[in-house]
């Protein structure tokens, strides 16, 4: 999993789980948390997979801007 990675936060039940995957990988991971769907959701992430309980998935965060370290623009 190389190039194009977005971070997200998930959130469940007072804990969070940061994650660096896919744009495909939100976009699915977003559309069964819409339809509602429960169940388990493989999710590949750049570390591997990650096997969510939709049922207990209360939020996902979606970083929108590259995170930057050091100094300058």
């Amino acid at each position: 999993m190389a190039g194009a990675e977005q971070r997200i936060t998930i959130g469940f039940r007072g804990q969070t789980l940061p994650v660096r995957t896919t744009p495909d990988q939100v976009s699915g991971l977003v559309g069964a948390l819409r339809e509602g769907r429960g169940g388990w959701f493989d999710l590949r992430s750049e570390d591997g997979s990650i096997f969510l309980d939709l049922a207990k998935v209360e939020y996902v965060r979606i970083d929108e801007h590259e995170q930057r370290v050091g100094f300058g623009l």
